[in-house]
């Protein structure tokens, strides 16, 4: 079975992101994804909006939590990426 996921590039490789999140007074706002199984399906529900979450909050530091890993990645003002979209099959 296929399906996409995003990707970003952390400590030297691309790893499968869980979520993103940003601190904001003393609140966080998360974007957490799900795997689709297209890549427009993946565009609508997940790239775009976090395109539009990575500008709106470009001025703040941004966590990025891969996923099967316990330690979060924060990234500072405007630095957070590069991200992809990856198709996976199952084996």
């Amino acid at each position: 079975m296929a399906y996409v996921r995003l990707e970003a590039w952390i400590g030297g490789e691309w790893l499968e992101v869980s979520a993103v999140s940003v601190s904001v007074m003393d609140s966080a706002l998360t974007l957490s994804f799900e795997h689709q199984r297209s890549e427009s399906g993946y565009r609508s529900l997940i790239w775009e909006p976090l395109e539009r979450f990575l500008r709106e909050y470009r001025e703040e530091p941004v966590v990025v939590v891969p996923l099967g890993h316990n330690l979060p990645v924060m990234f500072g003002p405007g630095a957070a990426g590069p991200f992809r979209l990856m198709e996976r099959h199952d084996e």
